[in-house]
């Protein structure tokens, strides 16, 4: 039954979740276009964002190009892993010597299960174990790099909104000081704080476009996260599966100077608890048996015991 189990495993590739990553990124590339002066309604929108502060808003474009590629290798790391498994289980040479070389991802599980295959023997389930945690921990500090870029997007457009308001505090406070230095008509004073306006309103500038950037950013980087992260989890499930049909079932140990240990099958349980059973109802005619002989052996002796005493009784 355990290599039906693990026949009767299949793994899921992660082909589909890369494709739903390269959908989404084609959404975004065309919400882009759309804004972009290329369009068919041209529109000089996100340019003026970028212009807005280009040094900030350049390393936010930069980071976020790293988490794309990042995430998109961490779904892409599962399929070297699932055909390793599936060379592994198809394979009729017993030595394994043409297995390809194993991925760092499931080394360490490449290792037991080839130490299993010399000894001719099943996983002990401390080993199944120790191989699900060793995977199930390299994916999580795998996905901690995407969760920082994640972030980090969000930061750096927070550092650009806090430093378009700086900017635009600092000249609003310039322009008001030179409005109280500024003497002559009304109309030159209108015209001059018209003109001092625009440094405020380009800080504004800086302070929104990084913002939408890092804001932006952030959310394809987080969805391509949960692609990625969905595949992982879907393969850790997938191989949780299949290690069961190579985990050996039950070991027991008995005690009182003699240590049972057995591999019991599905169909052989019911007969080990009819076994069972069996042996506790001889155990408990013994004990019947001889609670009995001792019981007669009693009433024998107090028997005894009467005759003596009535013996000495007459005497007296």
């Amino acid at each position: 039954m355990a290599r039906s189990l693990e026949r009767s495993v299949k793994f899921v590739r992660p082909g589909r979740y890369i494709l739903n990553m390269l959908l989404f990124l084609l959404g975004v590339g065309a919400i882009i276009y759309y804004l972009s002066p290329l369009s068919p309604q041209p529109t000089p929108l996100l340019i003026d964002a970028f212009n807005a502060n280009p040094a900030l808003n350049g390393l936010i474009l930069g980071v976020l190009a790293i988490g794309v590629i990042y995430n998109l290798r961490q779904a892409g790391v599962i399929e070297p892993a699932v055909n390793w498994v599936e060379a592994f289980r198809e394979t009729v040479d017993p030595g394994r010597s043409r297995l390809p070389r194993a991925p760092n991802i499931i080394r360490a599980m490449a290792t037991l299960l080839l130490d299993a295959d010399k000894r001719s023997g099943p996983l002990s389930p401390e080993s199944a174990r120790a191989i699900l945690d060793s995977i199930g921990t390299r994916m999580d500090e795998g996905r901690e790099m995407g969760r920082y870029i994640m972030n980090l997007l969000v930061f750096l457009g927070l550092l650009g909104t806090f430093w378009g308001l700086l900017e635009t505090v600092n000249a609003v406070a310039d322009t008001i000081n030179g409005l109280a230095n500024t003497g002559g008509a009304a109309e030159d004073a209108v015209s001059q704080l018209i003109a001092n306006l625009r440094e405020p309103l380009s800080g504004m500038g800086t302070a929104f476009s990084s913002s939408l950037f890092g804001l932006g950013g952030s959310l394809v980087v987080g969805f391509l996260d949960l692609q990625a992260g969905q595949a992982q989890n879907r393969f850790y499930t997938d191989l949780e599966d299949w290690l069961a049909g190579r985990t050996e079932t039950v070991r027991a140990g008995g005690k009182g100077g003699a240590n049972l240990t057995a591999d019991v099958a599905e169909g052989d349980l019911v007969g080990a608890i009819q076994a069972l059973e069996a042996a506790l109802a001889a155990n408990t005619e013994t004990q019947i048996k001889a609670q009995a002989g001792q019981t007669a052996e009693l009433k024998d002796d107090i028997r005894a015991l009467n005759r003596t005493l009535i013996r000495v009784g007459g005497g007296e």
